[in-house]
């Protein structure tokens, strides 16, 4: 059978809905066999239609559990970040607000954290929930942390083992179909996906990211749900921390009414969310809606109801015991300039290595500088978090040449680079 579409797929023609159900029946049946492996293959070799990724969204989406609920539900998905805790803060400032949000959590790829990784590092943090759940706790907080693990979505786990087994981690249309099958599982009404791009992100160009971009509005629109994409670049982090519980300490210090480049992100995508849902609504009105839920601490007391409703232990948050580090460093400037570039992806990859080997979600740097930032010799511009003195040593020199420091006046970055809507 799946032969079949091999040899269709080799001759340029487009495979139909039926036969990407046969596909994923095939997945569930059999897992990541060679047969689905050489049918993916095909699929990254030959290209794949707008149609063809909407048929393979749906399979997925229905090879589980669809939830269904009685009200609008919001989403929101990243397709992977570094030092990113955008999630953490925009769920509990949506729900703060009167909407119903859900976020749906997957395994991460490559060098990047997912939210699955930074919600895990609340102890006692529940992701699996059953449907009685999911309503009960959307019911009492407005909001919703799930996982993709268990009966929703389960071909996206073998889809997902597929891509990483085979380095197909740049096919946006795959992307695109496992982003689409999740969210349209939870039901779904209006959807902001930030694609980024660039040295930290598994897409590495703007012209790919605006295309997949496209696919993903193509699929949702097809299905009835509202999207907004958000394209952002990777040339800096979001937060300021890199590593899972310190970007909870980041987005809890962002809820409490910190003022970051973190703040500004999530205060554009939560307009973007509410003039899209209420188009008579203001910008300049949503802003102040969004503004004052941060302010006024509504945001910060929804997230802490969002993580009793969910088992996570509040008494840790409140007492500022999330992160207990076993030593730290702190680095400064050599010289005085400019900050131009930070390697996030390189300090990336080292925290997710340093965690796996410890087993610690208190690994991880602070970055205390932004991209043109101007600093003075002997200011503090990282702090790391280790264990090992080993590290230390071994990743010292490395570390600091993450940040790089010029004499010529650097504008400072923003981010988002287009939303289309």
């Amino acid at each position: 059978m799946l032969e079949d579409f091999i040899l269709e797929k080799a001759k340029s023609h487009e495979l139909s809905l039926e036969n990407y159900y046969e596909i994923v029946d095939h997945m569930l049946k059999f897992g990541a066999d060679k047969s689905v492996i050489k049918m993916f293959l095909a699929l990254d070799s030959f290209g794949m239609t707008k149609r063809e990724v909407l048929s393979l969204a749906l399979a997925i989406r229905d090879s589980g559990r669809v939830i269904k609920y009685n009200q609008p539900i919001f989403e929101k998905h990243s397709t992977g970040g570094i030092g990113d805790g955008s999630s953490v803060v925009l769920i509990p400032l949506i729900a703060s607000l009167g909407y119903k949000i859900i976020k749906t959590t997957a395994k991460s790829l490559v060098f990047t954290n997912g939210s699955s990784d930074r919600f895990k590092a609340i102890p006692n943090f529940r992701v699996k929930l059953s449907d009685d759940e999911i309503k009960n706790i959307l019911d009492e907080t407005n909001a919703c942390v799930l996982s993709h693990n268990g009966d929703m979505c389960p071909a996206d786990r073998i889809l997902f083992d597929i891509i990483e087994k085979n380095r197909m981690e740049k096919n946006i249309n795959f992307l695109a179909a496992s982003i689409a099958a999740k969210k349209l599982a939870s039901g779904a009404k209006l959807v902001l996906v930030d694609v980024k791009y660039g040295q930290a992100a598994i897409i590495k160009s703007y012209f790919k990211a605006k295309k997949m971009g496209k696919i993903l509005k193509y699929v949702f629109s097809k299905c009835g749900v509202r999207s907004i994409i958000v394209i952002s670049n990777t040339v800096q982090t979001f937060g300021e921390g890199i590593g899972n519980a310190i970007e909870v300490v980041d987005a809890l210090n962002v809820l409490q009414g910190k003022k970051s480049l973190l703040r500004d992100v999530v205060s554009r995508f939560a307009v973007e969310m509410i003039t899209t849902a209420n188009p008579k609504i203001d910008r300049k009105d949503a802003y102040d809606m969004v503004h004052t839920a941060l302010d006024n601490g509504n945001a910060y007391n929804q997230f802490m109801k969002l993580v009793k409703a969910q088992g996570g232990d509040e008494k840790i948050l409140q007492e500022a015991k999330l992160f207990t580090p076993y030593k730290s460093v702190n680095f400064v400037a050599d010289r005085s300039g400019y900050v131009g570039t930070i390697n996030s992806l390189l300090l990336g990859e080292l925290i997710r290595r340093l965690c796996a080997k410890s087993h610690d979600n208190n690994i991880g740097v602070v970055l205390r500088v932004k991209i043109g930032d101007f600093i003075n010799k002997g200011d503090i511009i990282l702090s790391f978090y280790y264990k090992d003195d080993e590290d230390l040593v071994k990743y010292k020199k490395a570390i600091i040449g993450c940040i790089g420091v010029t004499d010529r006046k650097i504008k400072p970055v923003y981010p988002i680079k287009k939303v289309i809507k």
